[in-house]
């Protein structure tokens, strides 16, 4: 029997003995395979192609049972300490209409819909988040007032850094923190060994942060979106901890370490890079943080009829907080069925960005988004009274900074009109000439109530050229960029291309939308139509319609909208 054959089936054998403990329908399609716990799977994920399927990084094939085996025992030791409900297992899935390999959550009991599937409570011992690398496993080391390029990702990329080094050295490499009991510690040195490794996920081109340069550039020029600068970022953070940490100290925090019998990068510009593919593709933002949630993070995305990880309470008496996966309200799994959620509402190019792949809705171009961008210029002659508005009048604690990006949308109901917010915020910043009396400290505290209805013509006009030339640039910039002859759907220039597609759609759509309203500016209502209105002046004045004799002029004795003639009072 061949060997790959021999594997195949050992593989099959060991996925159906983890299902046993349940019954499957007959015409119930059950197909195994493998992912090393990309997030990026069906309906959309990442797909290797079957000429890098036999070229494997992660693990040895032979391994990848045991991996499953032990992830799955440590979340039965988990419970009910650190995961509260459980009605889902890693599985093996392998399509071999795709080709594609990767792990999934598969549900061991019924889950009706809005059940819940998986319920965590708020632990550090198994969830990561920015604080807990601030003020916990990298205090004393990184400075008090550390503030890097790359946020609280970059915190979550140390952390999982970190983790790798531990488990790679059995705990003689990295930081030993934060202090875990034994369950909770077995189940993150599964998790880890289960991650995609950086050789991996750049030979399959598995996210854009590990792509080529040449694949790099071309969705710059196809995305409005600048993958240029979170790049230089990345780079800017990790020459500084380089520089200012890893180097002072290389026994604990190494450059390279063997893990499944591979060499990872690890402290070094490779390894930080990875850390950060891995916490964008897997990171959620629940309760005011971003975290990482190790077995949650398995569940693939599905389009429509699922919800995203979400805020929960559980426990005996559902006062404990965390984290929890729920059925969608029109959606039901039956044992051994694939549980799915869904990644949110994002852009294709977001997608891409984030979890290195488009999913189906996507790829239809049903919704389209491109990403525009404006900001105050500092030689504004108002700049500081803009500044001042936008820091203390616009929103209740959440001040707003100089410069925004909005979304430009073309999806039905809602074809190219910009969003509101973007022609509140453009009419402030294009406050100038007559209509600058608004930003005298009088109005001060209405300003921006003000501007969310038109101003004036002028500024109505110079609002909707901003958004077209922001529109013409974008466009501008996605011309030229040669469309690819690859026939793989899942490669980086086919990707660009259905990005670019999008952001086209929309960008164009936008465009037509404002230059339509420009048409139509003289049938606006302004400031002065609306404040006229408001004391009572808008109507012309009849002076046959005056009232006459002596006493004619009283307050009660003036109609709706009228006045007095002048010079017709004898002082």
């Amino acid at each position: 029997m061949p060997q790959s054959l021999s594997l195949l089936l050992s593989i099959a054998s060991y996925s159906f003995s983890l299902t046993s403990a349940f019954s499957l329908n007959s015409n119930q399609r059950v197909v195994f395979g493998y992912q090393y716990l990309h997030q990026h799977g069906h309906d959309g994920h990442t797909k290797l192609t079957s000429a890098s399927s036999s070229k494997l990084y992660m693990a040895k094939e032979a391994d990848l049972p045991t991996i499953v085996a032990n992830l799955n025992d440590a979340i039965q030791k988990c419970q009910p300490e650190f995961i509260k409900t459980c009605k889902v297992m890693v599985a093996l899935d392998l399509d071999a209409d795709v080709d594609s390999k990767r792990l999934r959550l598969i549900a061991t009991n019924p889950i009706k819909k809005g059940d819940v599937a998986l319920a965590m409570p708020y632990d550090e011992q198994i969830i990561f988040t920015p604080e807990l690398a601030r003020k916990n496993v990298y205090q004393n080391i990184l400075p008090a007032k550390y503030d890097s390029w790359t946020g609280d990702n970059g915190m979550l990329a140390l952390l999982v850094l970190n983790e790798l080094a531990k488990v790679a050295s059995k705990g003689t490499k990295g930081i030993n923190k934060p202090t875990r009991k034994i369950e909770a510690a077995n189940l993150i040195e599964a998790w880890i060994a289960a991650l995609p490794s950086f050789n991996e996920m750049k030979d399959k081109n598995m996210h854009p942060y590990l792509w080529n340069e040449d694949d790099q550039e071309i969705l710059q020029s196809s995305s409005t979106k600048n993958i240029y600068k979170l790049l230089d970022d990345m780079e800017d953070d990790v020459s500084w901890l380089e520089e200012k940490i890893f180097s002072q100290d290389r026994d604990r925090f190494p450059q390279e370490v063997q893990l499944n019998g591979e060499s990872y990068p690890c402290f070094n510009g490779d390894g930080f890079a990875w850390a950060m593919a891995i916490v964008v593709s897997r990171s959620v933002f629940i309760d005011g943080s971003s975290r990482i949630i190790p077995i949650m993070d398995m569940a693939n995305h599905d389009d429509f009829g699922v919800q995203e990880v979400q805020q929960g309470f559980m426990g005996t008496f559902g006062t404990t907080k965390g984290v929890v996966v729920k059925a969608g309200s029109t959606k039901s799994y039956g044992k051994g069925q694939e549980v799915f959620v869904s990644y949110g509402p994002k852009s294709a190019a977001e997608y891409l960005l984030e979890h290195g792949f488009l999913p189906k809705a996507s790829r239809s171009l049903q919704t389209s988004v491109g990403e525009i961008t404006f900001e105050i210029d500092q030689d504004d002659r108002f700049y500081d009274d803009k500044l001042d508005v936008l820091e203390f009048e616009t929103y209740d604690n959440a001040p707003m900074e100089p410069i925004q990006s909005f979304d430009a949308v073309s999806e039905l109901g809602r074809d190219g009109e910009p969003d509101p917010a973007m022609i509140q915020f453009l009419r402030l910043l294009k406050l100038n000439a007559k209509d600058a009396f608004m930003l005298e400290s009088i109005f001060r505290k209405e300003v921006w109530e003000f501007v969310s209805m038109p101003v004036s013509e002028q500024n109505e006009r110079d609002v909707l050229d901003a958004v077209a030339d922001a529109c013409n640039k974008g466009l501008a910039g996605m011309q030229g960029v040669e469309s690819s002859e690859d026939d793989d759907e899942n490669s980086p220039a086919q990707l660009c291309a259905i990005v670019r597609a999008s952001e086209t759609k929309a960008l164009s759509r936008t465009l037509e939308y404002v230059n339509r309203e420009k048409e139509a500016l003289d049938l606006k209502e302004y400031y002065q139509e609306r404040r006229l209105k408001d004391l009572g002046l808008n109507s012309d004045w009849n002076p046959d319609e005056a009232p006459t004799g002596g006493d004619a002029y009283g307050e009660d004795d003036l109609s709706f909208g009228q006045a007095r003639a002048p010079g017709s009072l004898d002082w």
